[in-house]
């Protein structure tokens, strides 16, 4: 049997600390491309089940390592240069997202070249498979820390959710935080990690289910889209609850009594600002870094810039299909953006130049059902391992599964002289072309 095809978008990805290499998540497996050709030039096999985060560990940009996650309840600890397994951690709960905060802010302080840096902590959103999955109102998700160093979960649970819910940590390393449908909840973690759980907590509130957020790379500004399209950016949160000793982190203070426009109840932020453009739901937000620009897209695949301080806005050119993750690089100049369409770009920035693509099999097209019998959604060659499906925009993609990647994506009249209709477009060719040349 032939295979192939596997999804590249399922988590986000990874770039090296070079950033010449994209690590993907692909099922079972993490897959690496070669940010200049595309192309992928190894693969990390260990997991038994689907793999939910990859992080790279900083440094020397000679260094490569990386943590990944699983639903197998397994962490792993890579020298991805080689594709060699050097540490396993069981935690026996499915894992559905991973952060390491002490990784961000001061990546080398503490590293060493070949071994990890003491104490290192992570931070789970596991799943309890003990809690059984009809029972009312039952709580599923939590929240759980793991030292990686000494390969073991600290002691206790300090957030628990209906369903395990992804984590987000600021660029600093200073914070992480949840959307639990129209909450967001924020934990501050300790300057120096250490064996106690983080108690630290503010909640924000908003009136709508919220879809994703984001966390300012120096301020105190988190911003947080939800299934409307909205975007809201708090300013100034926490400075109630993460005070330290009465001086606050970002050097003001807000008096109870003064109004804060946009804070709804007594959330603890001094300002709350609502953007709309998008027509449905956000799937990307993500501060440039520099902070002065907060990017967002969805289901329209466009992906828009705000200025932060003004609200004004630009578009960048449209990508093709809905939005699912933009990843930054240590190179200001690249990053990817992982679409709904199995396809990773490699983007040049700030202009959104696609350099490169990774491309898996499309999801099909949905024709009338009029024209079902007689439109094929794929045709395959068994000699050469080449299926031909039909995308969207009344397209054919080519995909050689010996090589596992795309050689080609044409329109409909890729096929010339061969019969179509309008209201077929790339279906009917698909059906007429491989017909003829005697591709079952």
């Amino acid at each position: 049997m032939i295979g192939g095809g596997k999804s590249y978008v399922s988590a986000p990805p990874a770039f090296s600390t070079d950033a010449k290499r994209l690590l993907v998540c692909t099922g079972t497996v993490v897959s690496i491309f070669s940010t200049s050709t595309g192309l992928q030039i190894a693969s990390l096999e260990a997991h038994n089940a689907l793999v939910t985060s990859v992080i790279v560990v900083p440094g020397n940009k000679a260094l490569s390592f990386c943590w990944t996650a699983s639903l197998d309840g397994t962490l792993r600890y890579w020298d991805f240069a080689v594709a060699e397994l050097m540490k396993t951690i069981d935690i026996k709960m499915p894992i559905f997202s991973m952060v390491i905060p002490s990784f961000l802010g001061q990546p080398e302080k503490g590293m060493q070249e070949s071994a990890l840096p003491v104490h290192v902590f992570a931070y789970l959103s596991v799943e309890n498979t003990q809690v059984q999955a009809n029972a009312p109102k039952a709580l599923r998700g939590q929240i759980r820390k793991c030292d990686l160093t000494e390969s073991r979960l600290g002691g206790g649970v300090f957030a628990e959710t209906r369903e395990p819910e992804v984590i987000t940590v600021s660029p600093s390393g200073k914070f992480f935080g949840i959307r639990n449908k129209r909450k967001i909840h924020i934990w501050r973690v300790p300057a120096i990690d250490s064996k106690l759980l983080v108690s630290k907590k503010i909640t924000l509130h908003h009136t709508r289910n919220l879809t994703v957020l984001a966390f300012h790379p120096t301020k105190t500004i988190v911003a947080a889209g939800d299934v409307s399209g909205r975007i809201l950016t708090w300013r100034g949160f926490g400075n109630r609850t993460f005070s330290d000793g009465g001086k606050l982190e970002n050097g003001t203070s807000k008096n109870n009594e003064e109004e804060r426009p946009g804070v709804r109840g007594d959330d603890d932020a001094d300002s709350c600002t609502t953007w709309h453009w998008h027509p449905a739901g956000i799937n990307v937000l993500s501060f440039s870094s520099d902070g002065a620009y907060l990017y967002s897209g969805g289901v329209e695949g466009v992906l828009v810039v705000w200025q932060l301080d003004t609200g004004k806005k630009k578009f960048l050119p449209r990508i093709g299909s809905p939005l699912l993750y933009l990843t930054d690089s240590s190179d200001p100049s690249l990053s990817s953006i992982s679409c709904a369409d199995n396809q990773i770009h490699i983007l040049k920035m700030p202009l959104m130049e696609i350099v490169k693509s990774i491309s898996g099999i499309k999801l099909p097209y949905s024709v009338p059902e009029i024209y079902e019998g007689i439109c094929n959604r794929f045709a395959f060659d068994h000699t050469a391992g080449l299926v031909a499906l039909r995308t969207e925009n009344y397209r054919i993609q080519f995909y050689s599964l010996f090589d596992d990647r795309e050689v080609s994506e044409g329109c409909r009249n890729f096929f010339s002289g061969f019969p179509s209709h309008p209201s077929y477009g790339c279906q009917f060719i698909i059906w007429w072309g491989f017909q003829d040349l005697g591709l079952q």
